[in-house]
């Protein structure tokens, strides 16, 4: 009866490592075919040297305040973050980006301004 107990004792290592090796390779399955299954981000390009150029000029002209340049530079990014979550896109400065891009500069001038204008962003919804 002893010899059985110490097979038992010894086999319990075996069967633990047995189980987390096929949890590992199920997890590394399932994360694999998730990756697989998901399409690759697009990219899309910004003039974003164009707009900051125009609102740079029209703030030194009418001498805005700090408060107000700090507003736009926010507005800004949420007008970015929106249009890329909208189109599902990887946003890049124009220059950076090779031929065939979509330019969605338009666009993020649209949000910008309804942004400013005190609009709020959804993803579907009200909003340019």
């Amino acid at each position: 009866m002893q010899r059985k107990a110490e097979r038992s004792d010894a086999a319990w290592p075996v069967i633990v490592s047995a189980v987390l090796l096929s949890g590992a390779v199920a997890a590394v399955v399932s994360v694999a075919m998730t990756r697989l299954a998901s399409p690759a981000p697009r990219i899309g390009g910004v003039r974003l040297t164009e707009i900051a150029a125009e609102y740079t000029t029209r703030a030194a002209s009418e001498g805005t305040a700090v408060e107000d340049v700090r507003a736009w530079g926010a507005a800004l990014e949420a007008a970015l973050d929106h249009v890329a979550e909208r189109h599902s896109l990887v946003l890049l400065p124009a220059r950076a980006v090779a031929a065939g891009a979509p330019d969605v500069t338009r666009e993020v001038e649209a949000a910008l301004e309804f942004l400013l204008a005190g609009g709020v962003m959804r993803i579907e919804g009200d909003g340019p």
